[in-house]
């Protein structure tokens, strides 16, 4: 499944969201939005790391792996990079 960027900083402007970085003993870190999340995981070295971001909802959670992280933070809104290209 294809993940449009945009759509899903749209979609979970409002949903909690936790970041988890997948080494020993860092504790997951709590956010409001997944774009407050994914620039959490940017700031710090989520671009090198493994790294995973939950967003939480009532039904279900959905949990966007390393790969899929990296697309949201080369698609950051206000990103100087998007705007190089």
């Amino acid at each position: 499944m294809a993940l449009d960027p945009e759509k899903a900083f749209l979609d979970y402007s409002a949903a909690d969201c936790s970041v988890q970085f997948w080494t020993a003993d860092a504790p997951a870190v709590q956010f409001t939005s997944l774009e407050a999340a994914v620039r959490f995981a940017k700031d710090h070295g989520g671009r090198w790391e493994e790294i995973e971001i939950t967003v939480h909802l009532p039904r279900e959670d959905i949990a966007f792996a390393t790969g899929k992280v990296h697309q949201l933070i080369d698609a950051l809104p206000g990103d100087l990079r998007k705007k190089r290209q």
